[in-house]
């Protein structure tokens, strides 16, 4: 059995692609991983071999591998690429995607699982038909509905993804989707959360806070949008009137609101006090958090009326041992969590005193709670369970 996992945001978002993967690989799949990356005047299509190099994990049944979350690493080895030239209107896609489909036809894949392919969609879904008459067909919305579109242009590029999903939904073996509160999803779709993989993530040990004037170092995983609300964050840093000393290390890629969060930083004058660090590898983000105390999570308000998520970073938290806070609801973690503060007043200042006063208490009376978070991660947010009715939907 061959599973080819096309992402085309791999860069940004191969963490999870690979997550997804292992579990595949621990029901006995042979994995594979591709991508378009658009290189100016070219495109470059890649397809990678993954293995993933721990002791082969495959159960009897869909039930013992689900309950088998061996940590695992991998190597990936590019079994096939071509280069394309650009054309005029993004067309180079049309060869791209059937460059894309014709290898899993021809190598005998089973399942061709599709990150959402946002506008691009338009010069894949032609070739729907063809590919599904060879292997299953899964296509993964990761948020639904869309992000909030920031203009007309946007709003209307949503629209066309949705019209040619549509269209080609008859040759979509299964639709997979993290649906928001307020989302209304088609009847047949299958809904889940995100998920990790727990060979990211390695047990630290508590980090010092040995005075009241210590500093206490936060972390901040983002790909900012504006509806995110990131620099809610920096007011409350601004605003801090507690003895201790603040510290934040930003994660995130280049984007208008990563920029002008670093803008902002210096016009409230606590530049110094945020380290701004772009985009990170999550073994880079594993060695930061060794000596972080607490992770911010989502801040979004009720303007945008995102008042759950599934936010994967509150996954990569937990699996990194780091107690968060966020506006948001996350039905990750049961209600009575007790790493998880969920500031009910979603609008309100962030009050970093009361976080702070919570987290010591967290150190007061659970002294092993870095281990317990990744024990959390380890048996409850891995994508075993997601991956196992894949396999049922597609048998």
């Amino acid at each position: 059995m061959k599973i080819l996992s096309i992402n085309l945001w791999f860069d940004k978002y191969g963490h999870k692609t690979l997550a997804q993967l292992k579990s595949f690989a621990h029901f006995g799949y042979e994995t594979y991983a591709a991508t378009i990356i658009d290189e100016g005047k070219e495109l470059k299509c890649e397809i990678y071999r993954v293995v993933y190099t721990d002791k082969e994990t495959s159960g009897d049944t869909v039930a013992d591998t689900m309950a088998d979350n061996a940590s695992a690493s991998y190597t990936l080895t590019t079994q096939a690429s071509q280069i394309l030239d650009k054309e005029p209107f993004g067309t180079a896609y049309f060869g791209a995607f059937r460059y894309l489909f014709d290898y899993a036809s021809d190598n005998d894949f089973n399942i061709v699982y599709m990150r959402r392919l946002m506008s691009k969609i338009v010069y894949a879904g032609p070739h729907f038909k063809h590919l599904s008459k060879k292997c299953r067909i899964v296509y993964e919305i990761p948020t639904f509905p869309f992000d909030i579109p920031s203009n007309r242009l946007y709003a209307l590029r949503d629209k066309l993804e949705m019209f040619t999903y549509r269209r080609c939904k008859k040759h979509i073996s299964v639709t997979s989707c993290c649906l928001y509160q307020h989302g209304r999803p088609d009847p047949d779709w299958l809904l889940f959360e995100n998920g990790i993989d727990i060979s990211n993530y390695s047990i630290h040990d508590m980090p010092p806070l040995d005075s009241a004037s210590a500093t206490i170092n936060m972390l901040m995983i983002a790909n900012m949008q504006s509806w995110h609300r990131s620099e809610r964050i920096l007011y409350a840093i601004r605003d801090y009137k507690g003895p201790h000393r603040l510290h934040l290390t930003v994660a995130s890629p280049e984007s208008p609101e990563y920029t002008a969060m670093k803008q902002l930083a210096a016009d409230i004058g606590i530049a110094d006090m945020i380290d701004f660090q772009g985009f990170l590898q999550i073994s880079e983000i594993n060695r930061i958090a060794e000596d972080c105390h607490i992770a911010v999570g989502q801040l979004s308000g009720s303007e945008y009326g995102v008042m759950e998520t599934h936010a994967i970073k509150h996954k990569d938290y937990c699996g990194l041992g780091l107690p968060m806070f966020s506006t948001c609801t996350d039905s990750s973690f049961p209600a009575d969590y007790p790493y998880y503060y969920f500031m009910k007043d979603t609008d309100a200042d962030i009050d970093l005193n009361a976080i702070i006063r919570w987290y010591e208490e967290i150190r007061n009376n659970h002294p092993d709670y870095r281990k317990e978070m990744y024990d959390h991660a380890k048996n409850k947010l891995q994508y075993n369970g997601y991956v196992g009715e894949i396999i049922k939907r597609t048998s």
